[in-house]
Order: structure tokens, then C-alpha cells, then sequence
């Protein structure tokens, strides 16, 4: 049952999250909104930080989905960038109350009061995300879009560069525009694609 209660929590939090972005999950909407008082909201999440890393493992454990990668009508760069941008947070500045809760998730990670379970909820979703650009990068190698050679090597490339992305979107410093994060996964495409699929030998063939 408790399992079961704190995912209720968990989920009702995400619910208003995805309805109003900007929300500052007040422990009485998230309780009104799971139906439980908030005194048993706070046995289960005695902070804020608390419930904010609760949310943030959830959205973590959720697989990057393949969108248009298998879409051979489409180009292969453009099927990849596709799934990239999805990893990232808005584009749009993000709300106070949005940056506040990412930059917790991250202190609690990686800052001097880091604890173990946050580390393991991070390496858990890198893991999970190497093994989905490493995928993507499959598809299109089996595609003959790009060599089979080094993908894993490839999809850690991909998986820093988004990462980086990814946190200049969050940390309250000069945002780059939109045209110069164009330019630095045009720059990282480049590379994955830089090498040429092998040729069938039309000697071989004959």
C-alpha cells in the first residue's frame, strides 16, 4: 500500500506539473489533487526536495520514445536530430518555480549533500539514454545511413553533447540562442555522420 500511496503522490504532482509548469506544487493541491490530506502527503514526502526528486526519478524512468527514427522517407539526419531534441528541457526560458525545482534535483545529485539514491536514479537514466541514441544510431546503421563502426563511441558523443545542452537550458547564466544550439548538434551530426557506410563491392557481386 505504501508503494502504491507515494506513487499516487508522485503522479498527481506530475499531473499538475504537465497542466501548469510554472506550479509550485503547494502541499495542499498536490493532496487535494492525489485525494489524501496533507498530513499524509508529508509522511511520504516530508519536504519539498523530496517530492521534487521523487518527480524528477519518475520523468527519468520514462524511455525516450523512437518518434520518426524508422521513417526512411525522411532523412536519416533528420529522424536523429528528432529524437536529440526531445531529451532536452523547453526551449522557452524556463519559470522560476521550473528552474528552482531542476536546479534541487541537480544539488541533491551532484552537490556536497548529494545522496546515494539520486546518483543511482541519474546513472540509472544515462544508462537507459546511452542505450536509446546507441539504438538510434543501429536503426540507421542497418539503414546503410551511417557506418556500423563505433555507434557506442558515437551515441556517448551524442549523449554529451545533448547533456550540455541540456544544462545550459536550466542553470540561470546567458542562455545561447536558438541558432547557436542549431549549430552545435549541426556540428555533432556532422561527426556521426562524417563516416561513409561501406560500399558493396560490385566486383563481389558478379
Amino acid at each position: 500500500m505504501n508503494g502504491s500511496r507515494r506513487q499516487q503522490i508522485v503522479d498527481a504532482a506530475r499531473a499538475i506539473l504537465a497542466e501548469n509548469p510554472e506550479s509550485t506544487l503547494a502541499v495542499r493541491v498536490v493532496a487535494e489533487r492525489a485525494g489524501i490530506g496533507a498530513s499524509t502527503l508529508r509522511h511520504y514526502f516530508p519536504t519539498q526536495q523530496a517530492l521534487h526528486e521523487a518527480i524528477f526519478a519518475a520523468a527519468l524512468d520514462d524511455a525516450p520514445p523512437e518518434l520518426r527514427i524508422h521513417d526512411t522517407s525522411l532523412p536519416a539526419e533528420t529522424r536523429l536530430r528528432e529524437c536529440l531534441l526531445q531529451l532536452l528541457p523547453p526551449p522557452q526560458p524556463l519559470s522560476r518555480a521550473a528552474a528552482d525545482r531542476m536546479l534541487t534535483v541537480l544539488s541533491t545529485t551532484f552537490g556536497s549533500g548529494s545522496t546515494t539514491e539520486a546518483r543511482n536514479v541519474w546513472a540509472a537514466y544515462t544508462a537507459r539514454t546511452l542505450d536509446a541514441i546507441a539504438g538510434w544510431l543501429r536503426v540507421l546503421a542497418d539503414q546503410g545511413a551511417i557506418a556500423e563502426t563505433g555507434l557506442r563511441q558515437r551515441a556517448r558523443f551524442l549523449l554529451t553533447v545533448v547533456e550540455g545542452l541540456a544544462l545550459s537550458r536550466i542553470v540561470p547564466v546567458a542562455r545561447p540562442t536558438g541558432d547557436e544550439e542549431d549549430g552545435v548538434l549541426d556540428d555533432a551530426l556532422s561527426v556521426v555522420f562524417r563516416v561513409t557506410p561501406a560500399q558493396p563491392d560490385p566486383d563481389a557481386q558478379r
